[in-house]
């Protein structure tokens, strides 16, 4: 079955998951869009609206969707993550015949990346809660969850040497040829194979976070943030989902710069920001996070490196799935290349250039 704007009141009310009398009064508002997924937004009331997310019905889109099913099960029910409870949506019902998912929906709710795009208010409050959120899921002892339904995979940029470079993205040109480009690196090459080998399996991770899957929320006159879209969960290394917040500072920035015009910035009124704009609001994030990890001074400076050089991995992944909508490689695609290439050169050194942030000033003993 196929959900459309049509028929979607009465899939929901067959399942009784709609308030019929408020949308007798007139309360019922759909908001469809198709991105790779069937998206819908029914906004209702403020405190009684839902989102929902129907899938291909294929065997990796029938994987992603109970990958996140799971997940909001588990925030529902355990225990050992009630703390992070607060901050994800909340699962209102699955469908797994047609691969349908349904969450509450956040009112006046924007993603992070549109809140900074729009405000350019890089508020260390948010950062801050940023890293306890993430830390929340990190800190809990995996071996004391149910985890069996989680396949246990290497993100695929850390896999590159296991394929050919047309394999990752079929009938993208571009993707294969600046895979290409990173293959043909020795040095890159080699980093992201030792990334590989160095990865743990050791923790619930979301495995896709960035700047779109946080939302901030409006409660009460207070702004908060929902992490969402967990359908890449997993049981991995928690230092990529910390690095995916790092490279949404990165990449922001660079894609900022002109295409057209090698080395220029785009037009003041069209740039998002500059770097230096975000390296507090960086700080705040990592300080945070690292204060609640409760980390040795040994255990951090191995954890900054390997941040570092999973941030140079993720701004490569970025730049490959950048030009899968286009005809051809652009020169800030180019330029993340380059730069993933100059952090994996000196990860600690980038750390300071790029978040103003030296390794001794991360230590709380």
């Amino acid at each position: 079955m196929q959900l459309t704007p049509e028929n979607i009141f009465h899939y929901l009310s067959r399942r009784e998951l709609i308030n019929e009398s408020a949308v007798i009064k007139g309360k019922f508002l759909v908001q469809s869009e198709r991105t790779r997924n069937n998206i819908f937004k029914i906004k209702i009331t403020p405190s009684d609206s839902i989102f929902i997310k129907q899938m291909a019905k294929d065997a990796a889109s029938n994987q992603l969707i109970q990958r996140e099913i799971y997940a909001y099960q588990l925030f529902r029910k355990d225990k050992n993550f009630e703390e992070l409870k607060k901050s994800v949506p909340t699962l209102l019902g699955y469908d797994s015949e047609n691969n349908v998912l349904i969450t509450n929906l956040f009112h006046k709710a924007t993603s992070l990346h549109e809140y900074y795009m729009q405000q350019k208010d890089f508020n260390n409050e948010l950062a801050k809660e940023q890293g306890s959120i993430l830390s929340a899921c990190h800190r809990v002892n995996i071996n004391q969850v149910k985890t069996k339904i989680f396949p246990k995979l290497l993100p695929w940029v850390l896999q590159l040497h296991k394929f050919e470079a047309h394999q990752f993205f079929p009938n993208h040109p571009s993707s294969a040829k600046i895979i290409s480009i990173i293959k043909e690196n020795s040095l890159l090459q080699s980093e992201l194979l030792k990334l590989s080998n160095d990865w743990k399996f050791s923790h619930l991770i979301h495995g896709d976070v960035k700047w779109i899957n946080f939302l901030v929320v409006n409660e009460n006159g207070q702004q908060t943030q929902r992490l969402i879209d967990w359908e890449l969960s997993d049981i991995g290394d928690p230092i990529w989902d910390v690095a995916g917040l790092l490279q949404s500072y990165i990449v922001a920035w660079v894609f900022g710069f002109d295409n057209t015009k090698k080395g220029h910035h785009l037009p003041e009124h069209m740039m998002p920001f500059h770097v230096h704009q975000t390296q507090e609001s960086a700080r705040a994030f990592l300080e945070q996070y690292l204060s609640l990890q409760k980390l040795t001074d040994n255990q951090r400076f191995k954890f900054l490196e390997k941040l570092m050089k999973f941030t140079a991995a993720r701004i490569l992944q970025t730049s490959i799935e950048g030009v899968n909508y286009s005809t051809e490689i652009e020169s800030n695609n180019i330029r993340c290349v380059q730069l993933a290439y100059n952090i994996f050169k000196n990860p600690m050194n980038a750390l300071g250039e790029l978040f103003h942030i030296q390794q001794n000033e991360m230590s709380y003993d």
